[in-house]
């Protein structure tokens, strides 16, 4: 699995774990953002690719802090979950 779709997959697990906790749907979820839920849908899924604006958003929505954070690379069995 390329790095990209680990660190990808990794952020959406925290989503859908933040969503959960604050019993939020999708529908609620595109509500807060002002798009569409088919648009949720995809992001969720990753059949999209989003800007850092769009994850600030979504991270914003969920009552998350949004700091993308840079450091050396640790190996592939380090990365968060």
């Amino acid at each position: 699995m390329k790095i990209v779709d680990r660190v990808g997959s990794a952020f959406l697990r925290r989503i859908l774990r933040r969503m959960k906790e604050l019993g939020m749907s999708q529908t609620d979820l595109a509500r807060q953002m002002n798009v569409s839920r088919p648009y949720i849908t995809k992001v969720l899924h990753q059949d999209v690719n989003f800007s850092f604006r769009t994850a600030a958003k979504l991270a914003n929505a969920l009552k998350m802090d949004f700091f993308p954070e840079l450091r050396p690379q640790e190996s592939a069995d380090e990365l968060p979950a």
